[in-house]
């Protein structure tokens, strides 16, 4: 005997694990990734993320002061040094001069300009004027020290009390006039390249340290 006709089953699409079947996704949803697709964008519309907040300019101020205490003190040192290095037993003293003193005093005020103003180059100008204030001021107050020390020698080769003689903040806050003028008058062309040398390390310093 013949069996019954049976109509076809239509074939099931393959069904996603968890029993679900898959379904296609519609207006408003979003398409699910090809295998092998490029990757979208991060940034939608092709837009570039924003920039970095602009970094500190520093503190102006804490500059300026810091700037004049480092060209009182360098001053200072350079002044001692110049005493130090100086010969007052002849009949003449003999001072020796070092251009690292003075691009070294440059240096060291045009770091601490930079490091508390940031990149201010009206500041690192300014700097550069204190370490032109200094070095020619220390050159004055170190010739004070060699001048007072020539003439206690002197004096006391002579019998006399070395203690006598003007000290060195005598000649520089009294006499400030007479000791710019012997000073003036030993200076030579050496003297006055070594007083450039100290702005110029302070301007160089500053910029150094603020673009690295």
């Amino acid at each position: 005997m013949s069996q019954p006709w049976q109509q076809p089953q239509q074939p099931q699409q393959p069904q996603q694990p968890g029993g679900y079947p898959q379904q296609q996704g519609g207006y408003g949803y979003p398409q699910q990734p090809h295998p092998g697709g490029q990757q979208q964008p991060q940034y939608g519309g092709g837009f570039p993320p924003p920039a970095p907040a602009p970094a500190p300019q520093g503190n102006a101020g804490l500059a300026l002061l810091a700037g004049v205490a480092a060209a009182l003190v360098g001053g200072l040192l350079y002044a001692f040094l110049l005493s130090a290095l100086a010969d007052t037993d002849g009949q003449q003293p003999e001072i020796t001069q070092f251009a690292y003193a003075g691009v070294a005093l440059g240096a060291l005020v045009g770091f601490v300009v930079a490091k508390l103003g940031g990149r201010n180059q009206g500041l690192w100008i300014v700097g550069a004027v204190f370490a032109l204030i200094a070095i020619f001021l220390g050159e004055l107050y170190g010739y004070a020290l060699v001048a007072n020390d020539f003439a206690s020698n002197a004096v006391e080769r002579m019998g006399g009390d070395g203690s006598q003689v003007p000290s060195a903040n005598d000649l520089f806050f009294d006499q400030f006039g007479d000791l710019f003028d012997a000073w003036k008058e030993d200076a030579d062309a050496l003297t006055y390249i070594f007083l450039a040398l100290s702005p110029i390390a302070a301007y160089g310093a500053a910029h150094k340290l603020s673009n690295r």
